[in-house]
């Protein structure tokens, strides 16, 4: 991302690759999870820190994007909390409530599955029976969006921590890999 940016700012373009294969290796613990989605979210606030300004002036439709990125992360609580203010704020009982977020959840968030899982040819009631594990993830990647926001786009700034200064893997830390590593 900071080399890409980096790049465009300098002039130079990004170009997609609409067939392009990045294989990538999916957390096998909590551990790694928090590892990858912390290193994915603090690198993002990094960028963000270190390269809007000149986003702005140089590459505004970038720069669009990544601020609406950052509405995003910053309007993700009130979305999760939507079934509780419904309940709150008017005479819906919880239960109804919840339905009505759970379907708008659902409206929202099948189809690009569905699309993903006919484009790279994946069986898609596999796919589809995976939805929960998608609010899982979500769950996990709005707290370290979060965390990022506030470490590295005010804490940083502030001086008052480092961010993100070690690029860890995370696969190193498991047992498996530490016995490999060790020869044995």
């Amino acid at each position: 991302m900071d080399y890409t940016w980096s790049q465009q700012i300098a002039g130079r373009r990004a170009v997609y690759v609409s067939d392009a294969v990045a294989l990538a290796a999916d957390p096998e613990d909590l551990t790694y999870l928090r590892k990858q989605v912390w290193r994915w979210m603090a690198g993002f606030c990094q960028n963000v820190r270190l390269h809007l300004g000149r986003l702005v002036v140089h590459k505004p439709l970038l720069a669009v994007w990544v601020l609406l990125a950052l509405l995003e992360i910053l309007t993700a609580p009130l979305w999760w909390a939507t079934p509780f203010l419904i309940t709150a704020t008017t005479s819906q009982p919880p239960a109804l409530a919840f339905l009505w977020w759970a379907g708008a959840e659902l409206l929202l968030t099948t189809p690009p599955l569905i699309y993903a899982a006919r484009r790279r040819k994946l069986p898609l009631a596999g796919v589809l029976l995976n939805i929960p594990c998608v609010y899982a993830t979500k769950a996990v990647n709005l707290v370290y969006a979060w965390k990022a926001l506030i470490v590295e786009l005010l804490l940083v700034p502030l001086h008052l921590a480092r961010g993100l200064t070690v690029y860890e893997k995370g696969r190193a830390d498991t047992a498996s890999v530490r016995t490999a590593l060790a020869g044995g």
